[in-house]
């Protein structure tokens, strides 16, 4: 659904809740949002007890993991099992069929942000697997932690030209992340209510955003997001 140009767009889409092999609540694709160029998934998994997950594939395909809450074991194809804990980011970028899985490490309730995006022959003949971790200490941006997971330094690289950041608000406040005319945003709310660009949005919901050359993100105490944003 794209929008003509010097005609930016915010919208907010609720998550649908779909429980093929685990619970999962997803922006896109949904039935009002199957697609949003280049974004291809996006949502997160909420599982409460141990359960072992089957290996899935992906193909010209970036796939960002992010562990929100729990402790989590992640492994590639027939690789060594990683253990992950809240904050542990994993981005592998293929273009080849490459499996990869990720499951609760122990009972326990656990949650993760996934994220696809379409990356047709950008990865090179091999897969390639980046790995970030939670920072000591926080980096403060108009009273909130924000940490660059993917893009900006010190974030993981993207073949994409993806940038993924996360915001934490730790005193009522707004701040402003570029996004850019010729990208499309995406920014999921984790926990708490707050507003993108004076629209409200609430904990399991996504922003849309295309056109627009930044947007304003406002919350409470406690209003954590996703932002992402790729090349249209």
């Amino acid at each position: 659904m794209a929008t003509s140009a010097g005609a930016p767009m915010v919208r907010i889409v609720p998550g649908e809740l779909e429980t093929r092999n685990a619970p999962t609540r997803l922006v896109i694709p949904t039935s009002k949002q199957p697609e949003w160029p280049p974004f291809v998934r996006a949502g997160e998994v909420i599982v409460n007890r141990r359960q072992d997950f089957p290996p899935h594939a992906h193909e010209n395909e970036e796939v960002l993991t992010y562990v929100v809450e729990g402790l989590a074991a992640y492994a590639v194809e027939s690789g060594a099992v990683e253990s992950l804990r809240p904050g542990s980011a994993r981005l592998l970028s293929t273009s080849v069929s490459v499996k990869h899985r990720i499951s609760p490490a122990r009972s326990g309730p656990i949650r993760w942000f996934n994220l696809v995006v379409s990356a047709p022959g950008k990865a090179g003949p091999k897969p390639l697997m980046q790995a970030s971790e939670p920072p000591t200490s926080p980096k403060y941006d108009e009273d909130a932690h924000v940490r660059e997971i993917v893009g900006a330094k010190p974030g993981m690289t993207s073949v994409t030209g993806l940038e993924v950041s996360e915001i934490d608000f730790v005193v009522p406040s707004t701040t402003f992340r570029r996004l850019g005319h010729d990208r499309r945003g995406l920014v999921y709310a984790l926990t708490g209510r707050g507003t993108v660009d004076s629209r409200p949005i609430d904990a399991g919901e996504a922003a849309l955003v295309e056109g627009a050359a930044g947007i304003a993100i406002g919350g409470d105490v406690g209003f954590r997001v996703i932002v992402a944003t790729a090349p249209r």
